[in-house]
C-alpha cells in the first residue's frame, strides 16, 4: 500500500504517532500482564518503524 500526503498532512501524522508512542511507553511500564505488556511493545514498535519511514 503507498499512502500519498501533503506536507500539513504528515507533519499531523508525525505529531499523533509521536503523541502515542510516548503514551505507550507508560502504558507498557503500568502493565502487569506479561502477554499484554509484549502486544503493546510489537505496536511500539510498529510505530517507531512507521515514523522513521515519515522522517
Amino acid at each position: 500500500m503507498q499512502l500519498v500526503l501533503q506536507p500539513k498532512e504528515q507533519e499531523v501524522l508525525v505529531w499523533a504517532l509521536q503523541g502515542t508512542v510516548s503514551d505507550l511507553g507508560s502504558e507498557i511500564a503500568d502493565t502487569e500482564k506479561q502477554e499484554f505488556r509484549e502486544d503493546l511493545k510489537e505496536r511500539k514498535a510498529v510505530l517507531v518503524g512507521i515514523l522513521s519511514r515519515l522522517g
